[in-house]
This record gives structure tokens, C-alpha cells and sequence, in this order.
């Protein structure tokens, strides 16, 4: 025998769908979830300044390090994996949340070609 799936509701919300009405689930407040900008997160730490340094100069994304400190400050902390670098940068890159703006500019541009060199030093 199958066992039937169901999800906790309130009185409130089981009238709702029974009047006919469609629940909508709360978008969550994504801004106010992220960590709180610190001054060490707004300049690139040495680290960061070497491992941009280290790369091709086709493949440093220069323009989001200029404007997001704090994400080329994390890809440099993740630079001594290329394969964990290149997921961090599938998620920068990949919407799973829907409904995000993206990176301006070139950004997007940059991480992409950031992606195929990091792709380019795992593949053997």
C-alpha cells in the first residue's frame, strides 16, 4: 500500500483552497538573508590580489572585482580547487532562485570566461 503525501496547513489556509483560493508562497527576502558587508569584504584581500595575478589575463575578471570585493575575495579563497571554484561560479552563474538581475556589464561575460579556463586546467 502507497502512503499518501500531505503538508501541515493552518485552518486559516485549508478554507482558502476549499473556497477555491490558490495559496501563493511568500518570496523570501533574499537581501536581508545575506551576511551583513563588513569593510574586509569591500577591498581584495592580498590573496585575492595574487590569484588574479596568477590568471591568464583573458580569464581575470577584473570588472567584478572592482565592484564585488567580496565575491573576488571568495573565488580566491576557493582558487586552490579549481573543481570547487567552478561550482561556486555555476551558481553565480545559474539562476536556481529565479527571478535575480544578474551581474551588470561584463560581469557575466567574465565569469564565463573565467568558467572555460578553470573547465580547461581540471579537464586532463
Amino acid at each position: 500500500m502507497e502512503s499518501l503525501s500531505f503538508e501541515f496547513v493552518s485552518i486559516e489556509e485549508a478554507k482558502q483552497i476549499l473556497d477555491g483560493a490558490v495559496p501563493t508562497q511568500a518570496e523570501p527576502d533574499w537581501p536581508t538573508m545575506r551576511r551583513p558587508e563588513s569593510t574586509g569584504t569591500q577591498v581584495l584581500t592580498d590573496t585575492a590580489l595574487k590569484w588574479l595575478a596568477s590568471l591568464p589575463p583573458d580569464a581575470r575578471p577584473l570588472e567584478l572585482c572592482r565592484g564585488y570585493a567580496r565575491i573576488g575575495n571568495q573565488m580566491a579563497a576557493l582558487a586552490a580547487s579549481p573543481a570547487v571554484l567552478s561550482a561556486y561560479l555555476t551558481d553565480l552563474l545559474i539562476d536556481r532562485r529565479g527571478g535575480r538581475q544578474g551581474f551588470p556589464g561584463g560581469i557575466a561575460l567574465e565569469l564565463s570566461r573565467l568558467q572555460e579556463h578553470l573547465l580547461r586546467t581540471i579537464q586532463p
